[in-house]
């Protein structure tokens, strides 16, 4: 038997076992008829906790003058304790500084040196307290832990 016969053969043979396995199991289907065809309706309830859910929306306009910007950066500053000083519109060293600690607290790269509204957006969609008081950072030789269980010489320091 010829090469190219014997291929031609195996080929056809093939293409008649998969038209004889699709007429048998009926596949590929033809398209159903509309009374045959499901029709699924899927609702949905809303959720009890929609005020959660809900994108931040502010409720104030941008402020277009740099007073009102100050005041506002200046409230929200205080309203998350990251800012102690007076509400009184004016752009302070003392400012800057809460704006640069609250930058840190919130992990966002933002402008310390003029009023931006950003900031105020950013602020205002913060909740709760984010600066607060900071506790210092206490050394290995100032825990009474660790001099008791004699970690730390009781002098205070390693040798």
């Amino acid at each position: 038997m010829d090469h190219v016969l014997g291929h031609q053969l195996i080929l056809v043979a093939s293409a008649a076992a998969i038209f004889a396995l699709s007429f048998i199991t009926g596949l590929p289907a033809g398209p159903s008829s509309p009374d045959k065809e499901a029709t699924a309706v899927l609702v949905v309830a809303p959720r009890a906790d929609t005020s959660r859910s809900q994108a931040y929306a502010p409720a104030n306009p941008v402020p277009r003058d740099r007073e009102t910007l100050i005041l506002g950066i200046q409230r929200q500053l205080k309203r998350l304790s990251c800012y102690d000083g007076a509400v009184d519109g004016k752009w302070t060293p003392q400012l800057r500084a809460a704006i640069k600690v609250f930058a840190d607290q919130v992990n966002a790269k933002l402008p310390v040196d003029r009023p931006d509204y950003i900031l105020l957006r950013l602020a205002e969609a913060h909740e709760g307290r984010v600066c607060g008081a900071v506790r210092p950072k206490t050394s290995p030789s100032s825990s009474p832990s660790l001099v008791r269980e004699g970690r730390v010489p009781a002098g205070g320091g390693y040798r």
